[in-house]
């Protein structure tokens, strides 16, 4: 029951409804606000760029196909040369099959040529020495890496693949085109700036021995100013084992 002693609400019919008093909104009966989608945010279109391919290459037996595809890709109506670290390669069916254009054996310090066999991890002082220049020490005598040089120079359609008697090459014949990558680098310097600025993306990207130790050797000759620098850097490298 009410309290009887409140006074009775009067209302007023006569008063016009425009001085009517709105009641409070109720929330509850509210439309709900329409929720904006969300825009998905348009991934960037990252176009695909092709890992370039250097001139110069480094293989084994069992990968050298995948290679000479890689570089007559890379360039056209390219010349593929084999630079051979053992001189029974060249009787091997994957060297004959290969369809390379020319292939020779390189030569030791002393004149030999290369025999490194398959499970070999060891080079002795003409070997190691001999990617570097030939002859006496007191002359430097080209070695390896002008013999890579020499084709690589004579188009720029000229591709040169190290190959030794391994499956995959992973050390000496990336050795060896390290070396003939870090003279090129420099000859280019010298005669043509231009030139090396130009082929420097294609060129400077060789994979590195796996092993520790010929990795280290590159790293030691690649601080040489001059080819001379480089070569007294290798033979001080060698003769502190």
């Amino acid at each position: 029951m009410g309290d009887r002693g409140a006074r009775p609400r009067l209302i007023d019919v006569n008063r016009p409804a425009s001085e009517a008093v709105l009641n409070d909104p109720d929330s509850d009966f509210d439309d709900p606000i329409p929720v904006q989608p969300q825009k998905r945010a348009k991934k960037k279109s990252t176009q695909h760029m092709p890992k370039p391919v250097p001139r110069i290459g480094a293989c084994g037996v069992k990968n050298l196909d995948r290679v000479m595809l890689e570089m007559r890709d890379a360039y056209e109506a390219t010349t593929v040369v084999l630079c051979l670290l053992n001189y029974e390669l060249a009787d091997n069916p994957t060297i004959k099959n290969s369809n390379a254009d020319f292939c020779f054996v390189a030569t030791t310090r002393d004149g030999s040529p290369y025999r490194l066999a398959a499970d070999q991890d060891e080079l002795d002082e003409n070997e190691f020495l001999g990617l570097f220049s030939s002859g006496p020490y007191t002359r430097l005598d080209p070695g390896v890496c002008d013999a890579i040089i020499e084709h690589l120079d004579t188009s720029d359609r000229h591709c040169v693949v190290v190959v030794d008697a391994s499956d995959r090459g992973l050390n000496f014949s990336r050795l060896a085109a390290g070396v003939a990558m870090l003279k090129w680098a420099r000859a280019c310097k010298v005669k043509d700036p231009a030139r090396f600025l130009r082929d420097a993306p294609r060129n400077c990207q060789l994979p590195k021995s796996t092993s520790a130790k010929w990795k280290d050797a590159l790293n030691r000759c690649a601080h040489g100013q001059t080819w001379a620098q480089v070569r007294e850097h290798a033979r001080a490298w060698f003769l502190s084992f």
